[in-house]
């Protein structure tokens, strides 16, 4: 008997069907996720809706065979523990740390339920994973590597900005210390590189981003980058305003800094990161092991150019920036 007659005597026989059955089964059992998002509900709410749009492709609604619990730590990284210890309690099926500090306080409750990442920078690196092929462990997902973003932030604003001499890089105090050194160390490299000076600030408070913007502008800064983080993406329309206030260009790490009214923004999309988390959710629900799953990386990058914010400013966008831009607000 050959492979197509074995195949087919074990379908009718009702063999091959088990598997199939066993696929269906795990789509009518109501399973339960907990999220937390570092940021506020309102910044979150469309990452939300992305995960949720993921898992619907893959036959999970919400009240049907799906409940969703997430909460919202505002930026908050005190709050991080509290607000899994509550996804905990409600005995979840698998959790979702949106960013390697919620990760990592996660990863330290529990070994056993199992974690997915979204919105993570450098898995590898904060201790997350053993490595991206093979994370080992209980935890797997998006890494996306955020903190590699400042050697090309420098030469975005460098094509900008062609008599930039001095860089201000603001740098969260509150975010585990080796994204912020990792960050800064590229940053510096490249600066050092150019022919830049780079004066690191450390912020802990939307307080502290107020009295900065202030001391930025007597040191008369050419230009701001943002490392990114939770706390920065919860406050971004603040760090905004104050950039507009002292007319000082900035670059942001999400889509939205641009949109919103941030000179540009350059990243991989946080959007994308969550509708893909529910791959992961999907496979984990379906017997993968989280120490199994290869931790994926960005393959596309954003860039978002606000010509209305480059023209209060006085800065011409070169042509050839403006033809590598993914979208350009007019």
């Amino acid at each position: 008997m050959n492979r197509r007659d074995t195949v087919l005597a074990l379908f009718a026989a009702g063999v091959v069907g088990v598997p199939f059955a066993s696929r269906a089964q795990k789509k009518d059992r109501l399973w339960r996720v907990g999220i937390v998002f570092s940021t506020s509900e309102l910044v979150a709410k469309v990452l939300e809706g992305a995960f949720l749009a993921g898992m619907k492709d893959r036959g999970y609604d919400v009240g049907r065979n799906l409940i969703v619990d997430s909460r919202f730590a505002e930026g908050n990284l005190a709050r991080y523990s509290v607000l899994i210890d509550e996804v905990i309690a409600l005995r979840p099926d698998i959790l979702i740390g949106t960013s390697a500090g919620v990760a990592i306080v996660m990863k330290q409750k529990t070994t056993t339920i199992p974690i997915v990442m979204g919105t993570v920078s450098d898995a590898v690196g904060v201790g997350l994973a053993q490595s991206l092929g093979r994370p080992g462990g209980n935890v797997t997902g998006v890494s996306l590597q955020l903190h590699e973003l400042s050697a090309k932030h420098i030469e975005i604003m460098g094509e900008l900005l062609p008599r930039m001499r001095r860089v201000a890089l603001l740098t969260d105090l509150s975010q585990p210390k080796a994204l912020s050194e990792q960050y800064e160390r590229i940053a510096n490299t490249t600066a050092t590189a150019k022919g830049l000076a780079l004066e690191v600030h450390g912020v802990d408070s939307v307080e502290k981003i107020h009295e900065l913007f202030q001391t930025l502008q007597k040191r008369g800064v050419d230009a701001l980058l943002i490392n990114p983080s939770p706390r920065f993406n919860n406050l971004r329309r603040e760090i905004i305003r104050s950039a507009a206030s002292i007319r000082l260009p900035s670059i942001g790490f999400v889509e939205e800094y641009a949109q919103e009214g941030g000179l540009i923004s350059y990243g991989p999309s946080f959007v994308e990161s969550l509708r893909r988390v529910a791959y992961y959710v999907d496979r984990i629900f379906n017997g993968a092991k989280p120490s199994d799953l290869p931790i994926e990386q960005p393959t596309k990058f954003s860039l978002v150019i606000n010509a209305r914010t480059a023209k209060a400013l006085g800065i011409k966008i070169p042509g050839p920036v403006l033809l590598r831009a993914d979208r350009v607000i007019e």
